[in-house]
């Protein structure tokens, strides 16, 4: 059966911005698929749930139809089977700003990142679960590995178009949770997450916000406050660049406008 979906089908609402393939296991669950095995669990190195070959072929033909992959890859294993399978693709059928996305991207390392960023892959990382996984899933990847999962730091250094998201409902969507996470790499019990990743508020920001809409092909229409983009913002009771970092998930959304128009304003006490 063949793909034959346009790209781009929808308006401002509601767009289909790619093929979602799933790959492996979860973060979260602690299935995903890795190149050495869990700590908690010795010999068990998660779930794949495509062989290499399939991922190749439905890649393959995702490529060919001019659509883009937005591929759940989470483990370092899954990912290498993607970027394979993209590098393949793009010999076998050279394409410009195809904008290909690996979804969760959780484990990396810098040859990974490297290969990302030769091929034009996307990565969009967890925000939050530094923040709300992190005290359950911290024994079994170790704090070596923590060192490299959710790695916006060093994906940003590589020059990646990285952005963030929720999960949502794998972990809470309030979007000053994933900010909080990716800025302090810290449990909610306290416990550091791979603090070489931590990033600066202005960056979380963009992962959330102008990173984002180019994954989409939207920067020109979405992600900063500009004229001609659509008026989509929210107000602050606070300044985030100015509160205390460890009280960024505090900070109380007074207002929500969207497209100009207000849908959500704080009651007050």
């Amino acid at each position: 059966m063949g793909i034959s979906v346009p790209p781009g089908l929808g308006d401002e609402w509601l767009k289909i911005c790619g093929v979602k393939v799933s790959t492996d296991g979860a973060i979260s669950g602690r299935t995903a698929a890795l190149r050495r095995p869990y700590l908690h669990k010795p010999g068990y190195y998660g779930e794949l749930t495509m062989t290499k070959e399939e991922v190749f072929e439905v890649i393959m033909r995702i490529h060919r139809a001019g659509l883009r992959a937005s591929v759940h890859a989470n483990g370092d294993q899954a990912i290498l089977n993607f970027l394979d399978a993209v590098e393949m693709a793009l010999e076998k059928n050279p394409r410009k700003d195809h904008r290909h996305r690996d979804i969760h991207c959780s484990v990396v390392d810098e040859e990974l990142i490297q290969r990302m960023r030769k091929l034009g892959i996307l990565p969009t990382i967890f925000g939050a679960y530094a923040y709300y996984h992190g005290d359950k899933i911290l024994p079994a990847f170790g704090e070596e590995r923590a060192d490299w999962m959710f790695a916006a730091r060093s994906m940003l250094d590589a020059g990646l178009k990285v952005a963030a998201h929720s999960d949502h409902s794998a972990s809470p969507y309030p979007p000053l949770m994933g900010i909080h996470s990716l800025v302090n790499r810290m449990t909610k019990n306290g416990k550091p997450y791979g603090l070489r990743q931590r990033i600066t508020v202005m960056e979380a920001i963009r992962l959330y916000t102008i990173n984002a809409a180019y994954h989409t092909f939207e920067e020109d229409l979405l992600g900063s406050i500009e004229p001609g983009k659509l008026a989509d913002m929210v107000v602050l009771g606070e300044d985030i660049l100015e509160v205390p970092e460890d009280s960024i998930i505090d900070i109380p959304v007074e207002m929500t406008i969207v497209g100009g128009r207000m849908v959500y304003r704080r009651e007050r006490d």
